[in-house]
């Protein structure tokens, strides 16, 4: 399964028919999943293929559609594109000769570019000393020779994929860690930070504000739920596509959430992907979960507008459900809301 194959503007109903036909259903912008005969649904790893040669390049994309996510990209420049405009990618192989750019050069710019994405390069026998040398430099994962069978280069796959998903892993849990050792001094710290680069936008209170609501309920009845709604596609937004996008998903997502709502209620912008709703209301924690559930299903397809070039992206916001009346304090509330934050990255 090619990536251009569902990020063309047209006939987008036509083609994702086609991908629903071979059993292909979408997971995010352009990563899919496909059946198992036994009904399961396994990930299609995204791969990025550069060579200069087009029929190399179809060659590729034909014996591997059925185990991956397949990009290709005629050339350096091009495949540095695809990268800026379609990655991640889990693997990225290249012919080692290219004009302008060799594969050397460009798995170099890849590593730069992004550092997690496994490097591999296509080389014949003429170019093996440049491949061993890119090879000890730290440059690629694997060289392969050409020709390369379907099984040299499944095995060669795999393994690059086992080692992408162990630095990911890996970034994470080092990710997890920092936070959850944090001292408070260094948490009051990010949280400025962050308040400051929330500033501009102006699209809901922030924490101070919550905070304030939240301590002025338990002077009263604790009734209702807060409920942590996690934006992930906020960041994956700016990152490629900048901030003023991301802005805009996050109003469009206001907008939504805002229908869920009533007057009693209050929504708050707690940190740059999360947002805070506090339904001040007697309501069961499954019907909580139904609406934020059916407001999931309604719009499972977020329209990113950029350059006169339009893009769906698949959405889904994430939550957790804290009862209030479950907490003495509205301190124990928050200490609680931010450790399921900590636990929810």
């Amino acid at each position: 399964m090619e990536t251009e194959y569902v990020r063309n503007a047209a006939p987008r109903v036509t083609l994702r028919r086609s991908c629903a036909r071979h059993g292909f259903v979408a997971v995010s912008g352009n990563l899919w999943r496909k059946r198992t005969p036994g009904g399961e649904y396994a990930v299609l790893q995204k791969i990025l293929f550069v060579d200069d040669e087009v029929p190399i390049l179809e060659g590729y994309r034909r014996i591997l559609r059925r185990e991956y996510s397949v990009t290709t990209a005629v050339g350096g420049e091009k495949g540095l594109a695809a990268l800026r405009v379609d990655g991640p990618f889990a693997v990225a192989i290249s012919d080692m000769r290219m004009p302008g750019m060799n594969g050397a050069e460009f798995l170099a710019q890849v590593r730069q570019k992004s550092p997690a994405t496994v490097r591999m390069l296509l080389t014949g026998y003429s170019d093996l000393e440049a491949a061993i040398l890119a090879v000890n430099q730290g440059q690629i994962f694997r060289y392969l020779t050409k020709p390369c069978g379907k099984e040299v280069l499944v095995e060669a796959i795999q393994s690059g994929m086992e080692a992408y998903q162990s630095a990911i892993a890996e970034k994470e849990l080092v990710k997890k860690a920092h936070l959850v050792t944090r001292s408070n001094a260094e948490w009051d710290a990010a949280d400025l930070a962050e308040e400051a680069n929330l500033a501009g936008s102006e699209l809901l209170p922030g924490p101070d504000e919550a905070r304030e609501f939240l301590e002025s309920l338990f002077k009263g009845e604790r009734r209702g739920f807060v409920v942590m709604l996690k934006l992930s596609l906020r960041a994956m937004i700016e990152e490629r596509y900048g901030e003023e996008p991301a802005t805009e998903y996050l109003k469009h997502m206001v907008k939504l959430l805002m229908q869920l709502m009533e007057p009693a209620d209050r929504l708050f912008h707690w940190s740059r992907d999360v947002l805070m709703m506090v339904l001040n209301r007697h309501m069961s924690p499954m019907a909580v979960r139904l609406e934020i559930a059916r407001l999931n299903l309604d719009n499972s397809q977020y329209v990113l507008e950029e350059k006169e070039r339009k893009t769906m992206i698949v959405n889904s916001v994430s939550f957790d459900l804290l009862p209030i009346s479950r907490f003495a304090t509205s301190q124990e509330l928050f200490e609680a809301f931010d450790a399921k934050l900590v636990g929810m990255l």
